[in-house]
């Protein structure tokens, strides 16, 4: 049988503590709505390749065919995340275009 320790109280913090003292706060970089799409439909390109180069080599080589699958599921699930994507755009998209002013 396991033997299972208490677990110590917690201390107070003083209003004045800080978590991290020598943080700097950084505001996020803006980037525009064409440029987040550009760069998520370059990763979803990026990744079919990266799959598709690992396919040919596992053919034509002795090679890792795990690495391979591993590489293909990852594409696949990174493409349906964009047709979701994709999806939910268009039909927030829609529904703005009907909305009557």
């Amino acid at each position: 049988m396991i033997a299972h320790q208490p677990i110590a109280a917690l201390e107070a913090l003083s209003p004045q503590a800080t978590p991290l003292p020598n943080a700097v706060l950084v505001r996020p970089e803006r980037r525009s709505f064409d440029a987040v799409l550009g760069s998520a439909i370059d990763a979803v390109s990026g990744s079919l390749e990266r799959a598709d180069e690992l396919s040919v080599s596992a053919a034509t080589t002795p090679a890792d065919i795990a690495k391979a699958a591993v590489a293909r599921a990852r594409a696949d699930v990174t493409l349906e995340v964009a047709a979701v994507a994709a999806a939910k755009i268009n039909g927030a998209i829609s529904q703005l275009l009907q909305t009557q002013l």
